[in-house]
């Protein structure tokens, strides 16, 4: 199985890099190809879409190695923290760059159709606020992820995962989440 973990946190000793990490070790060890891609890595960072008619939109070099990278995966794995009640916009702006008509979905005479429907998502968010606040029906993010965006593309999403109260958590509180992580990666591995 071939694995795609997309991080987005600026900080390398952000918690979203150990679960990352975690998730990644754990998938290795069933012997699967895991492979992290950080966003903030300048070497694969995009400027925030822009454009004038989107019928015209450039399509990059860059766009084409993501796009590569998302279609030879089975599995996407997205780890960052909530911030102002969603994910980071280095996030948006990924899926906004790169899951493009025609890629990640086409509309026919039927409506709308996901083209990227062999593929399986698990989403890892970390938050300093309290989980239950975003299972509300004011920020449903199980429904906009599942649903809005990742289902648009045809993808299932698995898991949705939210570890809250961040920074009022001990060491060995986050020890535990990384084993969640962990319990969770290695779950129907081939």
């Amino acid at each position: 199985m071939k694995i795609l973990i997309i991080t987005a946190h600026p900080s390398e000793q952000g918690f979203t890099h150990k679960i990352a990490n975690a998730y990644k070790k754990a998938s290795e060890m069933k012997e699967n190809e895991v492979e992290i891609m950080d966003l903030y890595d300048t070497k694969i960072k995009q400027e925030f879409l822009n454009f004038e008619d989107k019928k015209k939109v450039e399509m990059t070099s860059e766009i084409q190695f993501i796009q590569n990278k998302i279609k030879n995966a089975d599995e996407l794995i997205f780890v960052f923290p909530i911030w102002w009640a969603d994910a980071p916009a280095i996030v948006k702006n990924f899926i906004d760059t790169n899951f493009t008509a025609g890629f990640a979905f086409e509309y026919t005479s039927k409506g709308q159709r996901g083209l990227l429907g062999d593929k399986t998502a698990k989403i890892f968010m970390t938050s300093d606020g309290p989980g239950f606040f975003y299972k509300f029906p004011i920020i449903p993010l199980k429904l906009i992820w599942g649903k809005a965006r990742l289902g648009f593309c045809g993808i299932k999403l698995q898991k949705l995962i939210i570890f809250d109260k961040m920074r009022l958590r001990t060491d060995v509180e986050k020890e535990k989440m990384l084993k969640k992580v962990s319990e969770i990666a290695c779950k129907n591995c081939k």
